[in-house]
C-alpha cells in the first residue's frame, strides 16, 4: 500500500477515513475541488477503460492503487460502504454504460447526489460561520479606525512633552472655554485637516481621548518605550556609570536626578537620564542609597558599574559611610570619580573665605549686581552708557562670581559714570543715592582694586580649565592634564614680577585714593606693598593647597595612560608596567589580563591604529567600522571603560533646568511619575524623535502599553480570524487532501 501521504481522497476514504468526521470548512474545500479523475488502468476482456468516461457521467471516480472505479457522491455520503461503487469497485468495462445507468437509479445514489450539491449552500454551520467571520472582519476595521485615532494622541503627547509645554489650561474642564489646553487646543487645530479625528472628537461618547487619566496613561507609554530603549543598550554594553546629584524644585520638594553613561552599539558614547526621584523623605546617605539602588536594580549595577560620579556634598561623596561607600559594597568595581568642575568651585569659594579681606571683596562685589537688579532705571542708565550688564552672583556657582569681576574690572570707568549721574539726577531717591556713592567709594579703593585685578589674573587662568571639565567628552587624562597644566600657571601667577604689576595697575589708576594701612595692619614694621605683597601670596598659596589635595586621587587613576596618545611611542619601546596593574587590581575581573596585555602591545607598535585625533570617541569608532573590536576585543572593552568613566557630575545637573522649566509655579502641583516621564521626554528629546522615525513599530510598541494598562471602553486589540486567515487556511487544506 501506497504511504498515506500520497493517496488520494478517495484511496484513504476506501482505507477507512471518514468524510463525516471534517468539518464544514474541509467538507466546503473538497467539494469545491472537485472529484479525483485519474487515468485508471483497467483492461478486462480485450477492453480498457477510457478517461473519456468522466465527461460522460458527472459522479464517476476512480482509484489508481485498486485499479476500480466508484461512485463519488456514494463514497462521502452513501450509508451503505459494502456496495459494488463504494467498497469493491467496478472493473467490467464491457458491461460499464449498463451498469452506470442502473446506479445512477438507486436510491442510496439519489440521496447521496442530493446531499452533495446541497453542500455548502443551506447549511446552518455555514451561516453561522460566515457570520462570525463578517464579525471578525468589523471588528477588525474599527480597530484600525481606533488605532489611527490613538496614533494621533500619540503624535500631540509627545510633541507637547518634547517641547515642554503644559498639557492642561486653567478651564480645562470647560469645554466652551477660549482656552482648553495646549492638548485639546492641538487636537482641535490638527483636526480641522483630518477628517478621522475630526470626526471622532465630534462624535466619541465613550472614549475622546482628551481627559487627564488618558493624557497621563499616553505620557506613561511613551516615556515606557524611551525607558525601556536605553534599558535595553545599557544590558547591550559592557559597562555604565552614573551620576546623582540633588536639587529642590519650586514646590521645596527635594528631586534625586539620575543620569547614566556609556559606550553603545555603535561606539558612540551615551549619557542618558533616568528620572527625578522623590527624597524629602529623608535626605541622608541611607535614604539616597535606596532611592538610587531602587532606580537602577533592573539595569544589574552590581555586576556592570564602574564609576559613580557626585556632586561632593559629604552626604554623597564620604569614603567612610556616605552614598559612594554603600555603593561600592555591593558593586565593587563602582569606583569613585569626584565631579571636577565642582571640586574647581569649591577650590576658589573656599580659597576666599579662607582670608578675610577676600571675604569682605566678594561681599562687595556681589552688591553691584543687586544694585542694579532692583530698579530698571537704573539698568537703563547702564545701557544709555553702553556698559555691560553685571551677572547675578550666586554662592553655589563660583564662575558668575568670576564674571562679575571681569565685567566690574573692564567697565571700571563706565560704572564710575553711571554712578556719579545717579547721584547728580535729581529723581533718584535716597537709597538710590547713599548705594551709589557706596559703590564710587569701592571702584576708588585702593585694596577693593588690587582684590580685583588679583582675582581677575585667577580666573582667567580657571574659567578655562572649568569650561574643558564641563564638558563630558572629555576623558579624565585629559582632565588631569589640564589640572596639572592650571597648577604650573597659577605658580608662575605668584612670581614678583606678577605681583608687582597688579599692585601698578591699581596703585596707578587715575583719581584712585593711595594705599593705606591701619596700625594693626603696620605692625613689624612691614610697609603697604609688603603687606599686599603678603595677601596676595597667600591666596595664590591657597588656590594651589587646595587643587592639589582634592586632586590627588588621581593617581588611583593611573590606567587612563593605557590610552593616552602622547604616551604610545614611549609604550611602544617600554610597556606601562605600573598602569596596566592599576587596571587588573580594579577591574581585572572583567579582563583577559593576558590577551589584554598582547593586543595593547600590538596595538603600540602599529602607528595606523592610533587615529589622526587620537581622542578616545575617534579610537571607538574607527575600531567600531573597521571590525578591530572583534580582532581586539579586550583593547576595545578597555575603551569603553575609560569611555564610560565621566569626569563630571555636569551632564546630570543639566535636567535641573529642565526641572525648573517643566515644573513651573503654575504647575506645581504636578505628580512625581509625570514629572519624571516628562522630563525624559524632554531630555531625551533627540532619541524620542528617532524611535519616532521607526513608523509602526514606535505606534505598536506604544499602543500595546497603553492597552495592555487597563481596560478600555475602547477596543485596540486585533482579532485573529481574519479573511486573510481563512484564505490561508483552505489553501492549506487543499495541500492537505490533494
Amino acid at each position: 500500500m501506497a504511504d498515506a501521504d500520497e493517496l488520494s481522497i478517495v484511496d484513504r476514504i476506501l482505507h477507512g477515513f471518514s468524510f463525516d468526521t471534517l468539518s464544514f470548512e474541509e467538507k466546503n474545500t473538497i467539494k469545491s475541488v472537485g472529484r479525483p479523475q485519474p487515468p485508471v488502468k483497467i483492461y478486462k476482456q480485450g477492453r480498457g477503460f477510457s478517461v473519456n468516461w468522466y465527461s460522460r457521467v458527472d459522479w464517476l471516480t476512480g482509484s489508481k492503487e485498486k485499479k476500480r472505479l466508484f461512485c463519488w457522491p456514494c463514497l462521502l455520503f452513501s450509508s451503505t460502504r459494502n456496495g459494488t461503487w463504494t467498497k469493491y469497485g467496478f472493473d467490467d468495462v464491457k458491461n460499464l454504460e449498463r451498469a452506470v445507468t442502473r446506479h445512477a437509479k438507486s436510491k442510496d445514489h439519489v440521496s447521496a447526489q442530493v446531499k452533495l450539491n446541497i453542500l455548502g449552500k443551506v447549511r446552518i454551520e455555514h451561516v453561522l460561520d460566515e457570520g462570525a467571520r463578517l464579525q471578525v472582519e468589523r471588528h477588525n476595521q474599527t480597530v484600525k479606525k481606533n488605532r489611527a485615532v490613538l496614533e494621533r494622541l500619540i503624535d500631540t503627547t509627545t510633541l507637547l512633552a518634547r517641547q515642554e509645554l503644559a498639557f492642561r489650561g486653567k478651564f480645562r474642564d470647560e469645554t466652551t472655554s477660549a482656552n482648553k489646553g495646549n492638548y485639546r487646543e492641538f487636537l482641535e487645530c490638527q483636526a480641522k485637516h483630518d477628517e478621522l479625528l475630526a470626526t471622532h472628537l465630534q462624535t466619541s461618547t465613550v472614549f475622546s481621548g482628551t481627559s487627564n487619566r488618558i493624557q497621563n496613561d499616553l505620557i506613561h507609554c511613551i516615556a515606557s518605550v524611551v525607558s525601556d530603549t536605553i534599558k535595553t543598550d545599557i544590558d547591550a554594553a559592557p559597562f555604565f556609570s552614573w551620576q546623582v546629584d540633588e536639587t529642590t524644585d519650586v514646590s521645596n520638594q527635594a528631586q534625586l536626578s539620575i543620569s547614566v553613561r556609556y559606550v553603545d552599539r555603535n561606539a558612540l558614547i551615551q549619557e542618558r537620564f533616568i528620572g527625578f526621584f522623590y527624597v524629602s523623605a529623608g535626605c541622608d546617605a541611607q535614604s539616597v542609597y535606596e532611592a538610587v539602588t531602587m532606580a537602577m536594580t533592573s539595569f544589574r549595577f552590581e555586576e556592570k558599574l564602574v564609576a559613580q560620579t557626585y556632586d561632593g556634598a559629604a552626604v554623597m561623596a564620604s569614603a567612610l559611610n556616605g552614598l559612594q561607600a554603600k555603593v561600592k559594597a555591593v558593586a565593587p568595581s563602582a569606583v569613585f570619580v569626584h565631579c571636577y568642575a565642582h571640586r574647581l568651585n569649591l577650590v576658589l569659594s573656599q580659597g576666599a573665605k579662607s582670608i578675610p579681606s577676600a571675604r569682605v571683596f566678594f561681599a562687595n562685589l556681589g552688591g553691584f549686581a543687586s544694585f542694579f537688579s532692583h530698579s530698571s532705571k537704573r539698568t537703563a542708565l547702564l545701557d544709555e552708557v553702553g556698559c555691560s550688564r553685571l551677572p547675578k552672583s550666586a554662592p553655589t556657582r563660583w564662575n558668575f562670581h568670576s564674571r562679575a569681576v571681569s565685567t566690574v574690572a573692564e567697565n571700571r570707568e563706565k560704572l564710575l559714570d553711571v554712578f556719579k549721574r545717579i547721584v547728580d539726577a535729581p529723581a533718584m531717591d535716597d537709597d538710590t543715592v547713599r548705594g551709589a556713592l557706596g559703590f564710587i567709594g569701592y571702584l576708588e579703593d585702593f585694596e577693593f582694586l588690587f582684590f580685583l585685578f588679583t582675582f581677575r589674573a585667577i580666573f582667567s587662568l580657571t574659567d578655562v580649565v572649568f569650561d574643558i571639565v564641563q564638558h563630558k567628552a572629555m576623558d579624565i587624562a585629559f582632565c588631569r592634564q589640564k589640572i596639572n597644566n592650571l597648577l604650573s600657571t597659577l605658580e608662575n601667577l605668584g612670581s614678583e614680577d606678577r605681583f608687582t604689576q597688579i599692585y601698578d595697575s591699581a596703585a596707578h589708576l587715575s583719581d584712585v585714593r593711595a594705599p593705606r594701612l591701619s596700625r594693626a595692619k603696620m605692625k613689624g614694621g612691614m610697609d603697604v606693598k609688603g603687606y599686599y605683597r603678603l595677601i596676595y601670596m597667600s591666596v595664590i598659596d591657597n588656590q594651589m593647597m587646595q587643587i592639589k589635595q582634592r586632586f590627588a586621587d588621581l593617581d588611583n587613576l593611573k590606567f587612563l595612560q593605557l590610552l593616552n596618545n602622547a604616551l604610545y611611542e614611549q609604550m611602544r619601546n617600554e610597556f606601562p608596567v605600573e598602569a596596566f596593574q592599576s587596571l587588573i587590581s580594579i577591574y581585572g575581573h572583567h579582563f583577559d589580563a593576558d590577551r589584554l596585555k598582547s593586543e595593547l602591545q600590538v596595538f603600540y607598535s602599529e602607528r595606523d591604529m592610533h587615529g589622526e585625533s587620537g581622542k578616545l570617541c575617534d579610537l571607538l569608532r574607527e575600531f567600531k567600522l573597521n571590525d578591530l573590536d572583534k580582532a581586539m576585543p579586550e583593547l576595545f572593552k578597555l575603551m569603553c571603560l575609560c569611555a564610560t568613566i565621566g569626569v563630571t557630575s555636569a551632564g546630570v545637573e543639566r535636567s535641573f533646568s529642565c526641572l525648573k522649566r517643566i515644573k513651573t509655579y503654575l504647575r506645581s502641583a504636578m505628580g512625581q511619575e509625570r514629572l519624571s516621564e516628562l522630563a525624559l521626554l524632554s531630555i531625551e528629546k533627540a532619541l524620542a524623535k528617532e524611535l519616532e522615525g521607526r513608523g509602526s513599530w514606535w505606534y505598536e510598541q506604544v499602543t500595546e502599553k497603553f492597552n495592555s494598562m487597563r481596560e478600555r471602553r475602547m477596543d485596540f486589540t486585533f482579532k485573529v480570524r481574519s479573511l486573510k486567515y481563512y484564505r490561508k487556511k483552505v489553501f492549506t487544506d487543499k495541500e492537505r487532501f490533494y
